[in-house]
């Protein structure tokens, strides 16, 4: 069959960054949203909205990398200042008045769970099977493409899951249980990566993750409502340029080198 349906009631996850979560909720997930891709790794070429289990968690990553890469090549000087100030006194926040309008361009990743609101038609995920085995792509390998004219609206996503953020004490240690807990958060990403590069099955690789870690998600959540958001972008690691910008470095380093393990290069 080229095409079957989600029913209602099913669950699907989306990835994103995080600055793209207050655009998602006034006007929800349009149909022209397209999963990136890291080289080889190639995104969609079918239209609707890439959904999945997984290869929501590799959307996150390559959306993340992707926007990490941007910022990083668009402030040059300045972020290399900042890499230099955090070897240089580790531990301690540089005081740099300039991370303020680069933060703002910062994104995290994060991962949206929706809960579908009426039967809806998913088309294949060509990456992983020919285009008329609809049923196969999302049976097996938990992605596909959701067609809804309008898109998924906010009010079905019910809540999104994020990494543990850290502040500038938490790498003053070595061996912090929060630095090695959003280290465990980004392996969820490089299964994302393992998934689509070397094709693992995402059942195999989440199996062997949740018996070594009992979750499937990344290790925070919160709710997906307008006081929720509000509360989240309200966290000091989200409001803070300088610890945002500390978070975004600590994610990046730690996916290239999960990676670096499974034979992925990011750049």
């Amino acid at each position: 069959m080229s095409e079957f349906k989600l029913a209602a009631g099913s669950i699907v996850k989306f990835g994103c960054t995080t600055t793209q979560l207050y655009p998602i909720l006034r006007n929800g997930i349009a149909m022209s949203s397209v999963r990136q891709g890291l080289q080889d790794a190639a995104g969609a070429s079918i239209p609707g909205i890439m959904i999945g289990e997984l290869m929501a968690y590799f959307a996150a990553c390559a959306d993340f990398c992707n926007n990490t890469g941007a910022v990083h090549h668009a402030h040059q000087d300045i972020m290399a200042a900042f890499v230099q100030a955090l070897q240089n006194n580790r531990g301690e926040k540089p005081q740099m008045p300039e991370l303020e309008s680069i933060a703002s361009e910062t994104g995290l990743p994060v991962v949206l769970e929706i809960v579908l609101g009426e039967d809806c038609v998913v088309l294949a995920d060509t990456h992983f099977v020919s285009e008329g085995e609809a049923e196969k792509s999302w049976k097996l390998w938990r992605s596909g493409s959701l067609q809804r004219e309008g898109g998924i609206p906010a009010s079905w996503i019910k809540q999104f899951y994020f990494p543990r953020l850290l502040d500038y004490r938490d790498i003053s240690v070595a061996r912090n249980p929060r630095s090695l807990e959003q280290t465990t958060d980004t392996a969820l990403m490089v299964g994302g990566l393992m998934q689509s590069w070397h094709k693992d099955t995402p059942a195999d690789l989440l199996n062997a993750f949740n018996k070594q870690y009992g979750r499937i998600n990344f290790s925070q959540r919160s709710q997906f409502d307008e006081t929720s958001l509000e509360r989240f972008f309200n966290l000091n690691a989200m409001l803070d340029p300088a610890t945002r910008l500390l978070n975004q470095m600590t994610i990046w380093q730690d996916i290239d080198s999960l990676a670096k393990k499974q034979g992925i290069e990011l750049n």
